[in-house]
């Protein structure tokens, strides 16, 4: 019943949630247009500078990953894959991304097993990146938990141990490869590379949340001193978009959240423009990215 329910899901939860935000702005658009909007291209060309990290460093996580299963890829070559295949995340399937890094990873004779498992440990380590930042504010995102922050920040630390421990992730991946018809190769990598590439994902966060508080500065007149909580909010729209895995690329989804928790520091209204603008801003720097790599990071095999 519920693998009859996820195709529908695919395509009527964005849709849901594309006409809740569109409602919302529909009914409250005075209210939007008499916002005090200031566009500050500065803060835009900032933005651009910290957001392009979201790329260019998550490639070097991904090939540095790579290359411990024994498997080389130039920098350049490994921005222009990376990029290329988190496209495909929008087509409807939740799997068309890691079809399409195994694709073109393939070419420079990376086994798919590899490939995929690379992929899925960069995600983890950017997911558990993103937690402390939501633990920050997680009474804000989840009030009913939000009594127990101290606790989950202390105890995150210890749990994100065990799970990046090479044990731990080569027994997740003799599990899964087998189920997905690939070949389980094991990665040969100490627990202290596996920590340096989480705090470089954790670096990686703080740069990305930053871009979208210096975007969000660009259009409106928000107080540097809620960046925190911004970069804490984004996290969590971010890493609820993942974890919803019928919405491809969490479209929909991780701007509602998003427009929901800016509501509490702005018009709910502004808030989904701010959001929607946000992703706009997200997608088209994707596609300059990927442009940019087809063109001028293509390496010779």
């Amino acid at each position: 019943m519920i693998k009859r329910l996820i195709p529908w899901l695919k395509w009527l939860a964005p849709l849901a949630v594309a006409f809740f935000i569109g409602r919302v702005i529909y009914l409250q658009w005075q209210k939007i247009r008499d916002f005090d909007w200031r566009f500050d291209p500065l803060f835009l060309i900032l933005s651009f500078v910290a957001t392009s990290t979201w790329f260019l460093v998550r490639a070097w996580v991904w090939r540095t990953i790579v290359a411990h299963f024994g498997r080389a890829i130039p920098y350049r070559e490994s921005v222009r894959i990376f990029v290329l295949s988190e496209l495909s995340r929008y087509v409807p399937g939740t799997v068309w991304q890691y079809f399409s890094r195994i694709y073109l990873a393939g070419q420079w004779g990376v086994p798919a097993a590899a490939a995929l498992s690379s992929a899925l440990m960069e995600l983890l380590l950017m997911a558990l990146a993103a937690v402390p930042l939501v633990l920050w504010h997680i009474d804000e995102v989840l009030p009913i938990v939000g009594h127990v922050q101290q606790t989950l920040l202390l105890t995150f630390p210890v749990a994100a141990v065990l799970l990046l421990q090479p044990a731990v992730l080569n027994r997740l991946a003799r599990f899964l490869l087998p189920r997905l018809k690939m070949e389980y190769v094991p990665i040969e990598i100490r627990f202290r590379t596996i920590a340096g590439l989480w705090a470089v994902c954790l670096l990686v966060w703080i740069a990305f949340g930053a871009g979208f508080v210096l975007f969000a500065r660009s259009l409106a007149p928000i107080g540097f001193a809620a960046g925190v909580q911004l970069v804490s909010q984004y996290a969590a729209s971010w890493l609820i978009g993942v974890l919803t895995f019928f919405a491809p690329g969490g479209i929909g989804v991780r701007e509602g959240v998003l427009g929901l928790l800016l509501g509490k520091m702005m018009p709910l209204g502004t808030a989904f423009v701010v959001a929607v603008a946000s992703r706009l801003w997200l997608i088209g720097m994707e596609l300059l990215w990927a442009a940019v790599a087809q063109v001028y990071f293509r390496a010779r095999r």
